[in-house]
């Protein structure tokens, strides 16, 4: 189990170097669903992981992290799903 838990902290803490690393480089910006996303499973992953460990203060850090990045994440994800749904409008047609 002990492992699982390293293993889900390492995973996350990849995925925050990840989402920072696309930012600096501008291969995607901060309103991103992929960087929001990123942050977001990233945040989750270190929450699980420094909560397991008894890690309280990174643990709180993450979590805050998390519920920062939900609402951001959130209009991200219907901005981007409502552009694939809407069908496309032609005018005089």
């Amino acid at each position: 189990m002990t492992w699982l838990i390293a293993a889900i902290g390492w995973a996350g803490a990849g995925g925050l170097l990840t989402a920072y690393l696309l930012l600096l480089g501008g291969r995607t910006s901060a309103d991103s669903h992929l960087y929001l996303s990123l942050n977001f499973v990233g945040s989750a992953c270190l929450a699980v992981s420094t909560s397991a460990v008894h890690a309280w203060p990174s643990a709180a850090v993450n979590l805050i992290w998390l519920a920062l990045g939900s609402a951001p994440l959130i209009r991200a994800w219907v901005k981007l799903h409502g552009q694939r749904q809407r069908p496309e409008h032609r005018c005089g047609q």
